[in-house]
C-alpha cells in the first residue's frame, strides 16, 4: 500500500471518504480477501494511485469486515469500485477490469487542466490578487473555453473592476 490508499471501516467512512471527497476524488474498492477477482484489481488500482500521487485517494473498503457499508452501498457482488466526488457518487463498474479500463475510469474523475487553474484563480482572488487571477481565470478558459468556474470567477473580478458589459457576456455562457 501507499500514501494515497487507506483502509476504511465503518468508524472513519465519513470523514476518510465523504468528508475527504469535497478536497480531492476517493475511489472506493468493495473487496474480500477470499475474492479472487479483487485480488486482481486491487493491486492495479493501488498502482494507479500512487502514479497519480494524490490526485486520488484510494479507499479500500473491506465487505466483510464491513457489513454495513456493504448493505449501505448495496453492493451485492465485488469487487465494486465506487468513485466519489463533493460527497456523491459520480461513477461506478463492476467485476474485474482490464488495466487500461481502471485508468480510463480513474482519468475521468480526475480535475482537468482548466479545473486545476481555475482553483487557483479562486485562491489567488479570495487572496485579493485580481490581476493574477483574471490572468488565471483566462487561462482556465483557454483550455476550456465555457469552463463554469472560469467564467463565474473572471465574471467576478471584472465586476469589480468596473467592466461590467464584458462580464455579462462571459455570464452568458454559463
Amino acid at each position: 500500500m501507499n500514501q494515497w490508499t487507506v483502509d476504511v471501516t465503518e468508524q472513519d467512512f465519513e470523514q476518510a471518504v465523504v468528508e475527504r471527497s469535497h478536497e480531492v476524488p476517493v475511489v472506493i474498492d468493495f473487496w474480500a480477501p477470499w475474492c479472487g477477482p479483487c485480488r486482481a484489481i486491487g493491486p492495479v488500482l493501488e498502482k494507479v494511485a500512487e502514479e497519480q500521487e494524490g490526485k486520488f485517494i484510494l479507499a479500500k473498503v473491506n465487505v466483510d469486515e464491513n457489513p454495513m457499508l456493504s448493505q449501505a452501498f448495496a453492493i451485492r457482488s465485488i469487487p465494486a469500485v465506487k468513485a466519489v466526488r463533493n460527497g456523491a457518487i459520480v461513477s461506478e463498474f463492476l467485476g474485474a477490469q482490464p488495466e487500461p479500463n481502471i485508468r480510463q475510469f480513474i482519468e475521468q474523475l480526475l480535475p482537468s487542466e482548466a479545473d486545476t487553474l481555475a482553483q487557483e484563480g479562486v485562491r489567488l482572488e479570495e487572496a485579493g490578487k485580481l490581476q493574477g487571477a483574471e490572468s488565471i481565470y483566462r487561462a482556465a478558459l483557454s483550455k476550456a473555453a465555457n469552463h463554469p468556474q472560469a467564467l463565474l470567477g473572471l465574471a467576478r473580478v471584472l465586476v469589480q473592476r468596473g467592466e461590467d458589459a464584458e462580464a455579462l457576456l462571459l455570464l452568458s455562457r454559463v
